[in-house]
């Protein structure tokens, strides 16, 4: 009877060692560490920009009170462009989405007098003056790692001023045509550009801009002149585009960025 009790428990406890063992040689899979993309591009950014701008000034003279002749006339103002940038960047695989607003100040402005134009001894002068621009785009891109190539477009508003006056040597000024017209205009902008990351928070720029801001219409009332008659009416249509051509460096924020994870096996 002592003899089969002490096989049994020589039995259990050999099964309950080898289980043992057989547990403690299973190898246990460890947390595997997800690393983040290699680069990513959301976030919150601002920035600042510089560069190259050029305003396009055409004027329609509806009446001939300018030019002496119904038609119209053109003048180009090249400017040094800076300014600031603020916007987000959302990232989903390799395509790029965000907002973008900024505004640059300009140095943009043209003189021109009309030597041939002169009626009467009138001599007509234009300055146009182009002194800021600031927009509020949508971006969409496409990046590679650590560059974006993206196409941009949406509203655009700019300070620009016309003045435009006849220079007379026989009647006082007060009764030759004279525009002036200092306004906030609105319209719209398209471009595209090239962005580089540097360091995981700082990243350079190259892009092309295209604004087009409509047309003004300015206009004068005759005070009565012998040129001019009393009570006339005379009208201009102005219209202004630009072209910029600028650098910028972008300092992001990680507020949006993806973070590591831990994955478990």
């Amino acid at each position: 009877m002592l003899r089969k009790i002490a096989l049994s428990a020589a039995t259990i406890v050999t099964i309950s060692t080898t289980a043992l063992a057989a547990d403690l040689a299973r190898p246990v899979a460890a947390p595997v560490f997800v690393p983040p993309p290699a680069f990513s591009w959301a976030g919150i950014y601002v920035g600042a920009t510089a560069g190259y701008a050029r305003g396009y000034h055409h004027y329609d003279d509806l009446q001939g009170a300018f030019l002496g002749y119904p038609g119209f006339s053109d003048q180009r103002s090249n400017g040094f462009a800076f300014g600031g940038t603020l916007g987000v960047n959302f990232q989903a695989g390799s395509l790029v989405y965000g907002l973008e607003t900024d505004i640059n100040w300009l140095t943009n402005s043209v003189t021109y007098v009309d030597p041939n134009g002169g009626i009467n001894n009138f001599f007509p002068s234009v300055t146009n003056d182009l002194n800021y621009i600031g927009t509020l785009r949508g971006r969409l891109g496409l990046a590679v790692d650590r560059t974006l190539v993206y196409f941009t477009a949406g509203l655009a508003y700019a300070g620009v001023e016309n003045t435009i006056q006849y220079n007379s040597f026989r009647f006082p000024t007060w009764n030759v045509p004279y525009y002036n017209v200092d306004t906030t205009r609105v319209g719209w902008v398209v471009g595209a550009g090239v962005e580089y990351a540097l360091a995981p928070n700082w990243t350079v720029k190259g892009e092309a801009l295209y604004v087009d801001l409509g047309t003004t219409e300015a206009n004068w009332v005759s005070p009565g002149s012998p040129t001019f008659p009393a009570f006339a009416n005379y009208n201009l249509n102005l219209d202004t585009t630009a072209a910029l051509i600028r650098g910028g460096v972008n300092y992001k924020f990680d507020w949006l960025a993806p973070t590591p994870s831990i994955a478990r096996y």
